[in-house]
């Protein structure tokens, strides 16, 4: 298996999450060959990362009214190791890895079975609602971060 370029040792780097939720496989997020289409791993990365936010209070912070700032994708990664199937339950991993100024990357890892199925990466931006310009992450949002 080649391993990405973020990940420097898979053992370490996978023994370094501390979050995970399980992803229970849906028969429509097959295709005709039978195993999860390669669209699908981004929606589960979506799911894993808003309950990781969620369960550190990040998205009740975000989501405060009135909203000048919002969080969005800039980029999105995965790398698929091994295929998964209708009725597989995927483990997946979320953490935060490097924290910018209105920036930050965050790590996933996809277990099925104890097994790497999906790694992936992303940065998040911080931006301002009115200009869709890069806002630094106040101090409340960062704070949480550095502790993730």
């Amino acid at each position: 298996m080649k391993i990405p370029a973020y990940i420097h040792d898979l053992d370490t780097w996978r023994d370094s999450f501390q979050f995970f939720t399980p992803i229970h496989v849906r028969f429509s997020e097959t295709d005709a060959f039978g195993h999860v289409n390669n669209t699908v791993a981004f929606v589960y990365f979506e799911q894993a990362r808003l309950q990781f936010f969620e369960r550190h209070g990040l998205m009740k912070q975000w989501l405060k009214k009135p909203m000048e700032t919002m969080i969005v994708t800039a980029d999105l990664q995965c790398d698929y190791i091994a295929q998964m199937k209708y009725g597989d339950t995927i483990e997946i991993g979320v953490k935060v890895d490097k924290l910018g100024t209105s920036s930050f990357d965050v790590h996933y890892v996809g277990l099925n079975n104890g097994e790497v199925c999906l790694t992936g990466r992303g940065t998040l931006v911080q931006v301002d609602v009115n200009t869709g310009r890069a806002r630094p992450i106040g101090e409340t949002s960062l704070a949480a971060l550095q502790a993730l």
